[in-house]
């Protein structure tokens, strides 16, 4: 059930568009630029399914979990890029879904301490609809280039998806 006032389902439904779009999923997980205020090349990893803890994920979604935030890690690192990327997941507004922040850290940001950096992207709002566009576009052809075949990361075995892949 995807119940109303749902952001994340919002934005699944397309009802909510997100600058850039899709930029990777699988058959658990997807993920699209943050409409909240933590900068540009901020990333939204969530359930397509609506849950509303960790403790309600299923099987399968919790093991396509770590896969697909290491490479959509790995895929901003080297598309933004971004030296580091600050993962958090703050589920405490209803309704409650199951979601991710990607926070990057730019080169320019190294030696800022991560909770003023926060502080001053939260007091500067989301960012402009065409940069967050710009890098979610950035992510997904790093992603082309890390993933040779849909669904595949260098080294997967055959049969078995590593995480999000490009969407179709």
């Amino acid at each position: 059930m995807k119940p109303a006032g749902c952001l994340a389902c919002a934005t699944l439904r397309g009802e909510v568009m997100v600058p850039g779009g899709v930029v990777c999923e699988d058959e658990h997980w997807l993920a699209d630029h943050c409409l909240g205020p933590f900068g540009v090349g901020a990333f939204v990893l969530k359930t397509k399914a609506h849950r509303a803890s960790l403790a309600d994920l299923t099987a399968p979604e919790a093991q396509a979990l770590g896969p697909a935030l290491r490479i959509l890690t790995l895929t901003m690192v080297r598309g933004l890029p971004c030296e580091r990327v600050y993962v958090s997941a703050w589920v405490d507004q209803p309704p409650l879904h199951v979601h991710f922040v990607l926070e990057p850290r730019y080169a320019e940001e190294a030696g800022t301490d991560p909770w003023e950096l926060q502080a001053r992207r939260r007091a500067d709002g989301p960012p402009p609809a065409d940069r967050a566009a710009k890098a979610a576009q950035r992510v997904r052809r790093a992603l082309d280039t890390a993933t040779p075949v849909a669904g595949r990361s260098r080294g997967a075995p055959a049969g078995r998806s590593p995480g999000p892949r490009p969407p179709r």
